[in-house]
């Protein structure tokens, strides 16, 4: 199993147990995606190393990586989250209405996906991604960027995934 296909395993796994998992905060996807990578790395045997906050270019930090034995990036994942706005207070939620949106500006999901774009084109990593889960639908009207795709989730959950890859 390379790289790819563990953090494509980890993020199904992700799709099908969503309603068992509940995030408030983008860090909180990180790490249950990181633990979900590390259980399947031990209980499979791989041979790789997972960073959050692992350096890709100069002064670019991305939120999760996967490392091969040798240290050298295999896949880096820049993540962005939007928890439903049905979890407002304003309607009865656990959610403080003043924090929503979480994405405040649109432009920062297009930057995470020039920026794993970049990763691939300087030949930095194998493979990377960028997931934007919408976890209530609230952007997913919007039209998707150039080599991205709207998945639905199911339950009114949207994720927004790019994938670039080396040649």
């Amino acid at each position: 199993m390379d790289a790819a296909e563990l953090f494509e395993g980890a993020m199904e796994w992700l799709r099908g147990n969503y309603g068992d998992c509940l995030f408030y905060y983008e860090h909180e996807v990180v790490e249950k995606v990181e633990i979900l990578l590390n259980r399947e790395i031990g209980s499979r045997g791989l041979p790789y190393r997972v960073l959050k906050e692992c350096s890709v270019l100069p002064d670019t930090r991305t939120d999760l990586a996967i490392l091969s034995p040798g240290g050298e990036v295999e896949v880096a994942v820049e993540f962005k989250y939007e928890p439903a706005h049905s979890r407002s207070t304003n309607q009865g939620g656990d959610i403080r209405s003043t924090k929503l949106p979480v994405v405040a500006d649109w432009n920062d999901v297009e930057k995470d996906i020039l920026r794993i774009q970049q990763y691939v084109e300087q030949q930095k990593v194998k493979a990377a991604y960028s997931v934007l889960v919408d976890e209530g639908g609230h952007f997913h009207w919007r039209e998707p960027f150039p080599g991205s795709q709207w998945i639905d989730w199911g339950q009114g959950r949207w994720v927004l995934w790019t994938q670039s890859v080396s040649d």
